[in-house]
């Protein structure tokens, strides 16, 4: 009788603490999780279109903007949209996507992530071609060429994350490749483009044998309404 109780009182005790333990890990996610809104509406992020991989039950939806996983965003929806996963939005020429404040979240690879809030709003088709144009272009200004090279930057090789309209590469350093993954390093670059040079997303650029990556000037540009400067290298 005393084992049968015992027994009993085992799973009920599991019971309870499986439960207090998920309702633990729920208070902690809910607690990450945070919208904040500015208090006047920010720039035109630029982008053009959303895929939107994740309905959340306020009805608001995270997406990759322009098919990237690197630029995601949180759509804030009007009292007309109502989104579903994989949703494909296509910007038409009098909407823009106009960033309202942040949203932070937490994922199962992320302890924590930030990310812009938008919102898609009606303007004038002018004022749309206007700051695309601007999102285009100010990958191409910006550059600043030294008369001489400069220090060495880095002896390792990189991994193009972004190709310019100009033929240049954003590109990071990759710190070390496990089990064919690339695991890259916070150093961001600027590789110009050399005649015969097509670069691509995730190309490795490979250092020469006997070179190292010295800059040759700074590259600044303009992301989510941050300036960014970033080295702009050579092999030499």
């Amino acid at each position: 009788m005393k084992k049968w109780l015992v027994f009993l009182l085992g799973i009920i005790s599991g019971i309870v603490l499986t439960l207090a333990f998920a309702l633990f890990i729920n208070w902690s996610n809910d607690s990450e999780i945070g919208l904040e809104i500015f208090e006047e509406p920010g720039e035109n992020m630029g982008y053009s279109s959303f895929t939107i991989f994740q309905v959340l039950e306020s009805g608001a939806a995270l997406a990759k903007a322009d098919s990237s996983f690197d630029s995601i965003v949180l759509i804030i929806p009007d009292k007309t949209q109502q989104f579903y996963d994989n949703q494909e939005i296509i910007l038409r020429n009098d909407q823009c996507a106009q960033r309202v404040g942040t949203y932070r979240y937490s994922t199962r690879l992320e302890s924590g992530r930030t990310v812009p809030a938008i919102k898609i709003i009606e303007c004038k088709e002018s004022q749309n071609l206007i700051d695309n144009d601007t999102v285009t272009n100010k990958y191409n200004s910006g550059k600043i060429i030294f008369d001489k090279p400069g220090d060495i930057v880095s002896r390792k090789n990189f991994e193009v994350q972004k190709v310019l309209d100009s033929g240049d590469a954003i590109a990071l350093e990759i710190s070390q490749i496990i089990m064919g993954n690339v695991v890259t390093s916070d150093l961001e670059v600027l590789i110009l483009a050399q005649e015969g040079s097509n670069f691509y997303n995730n190309q490795v650029v490979k250092a020469p044998q006997g070179k190292s990556a010295r800059q040759i000037g700074n590259y600044k540009y303009q992301e989510y309404g941050q300036t960014k400067v970033i080295p702009i290298i050579a092999y030499k």
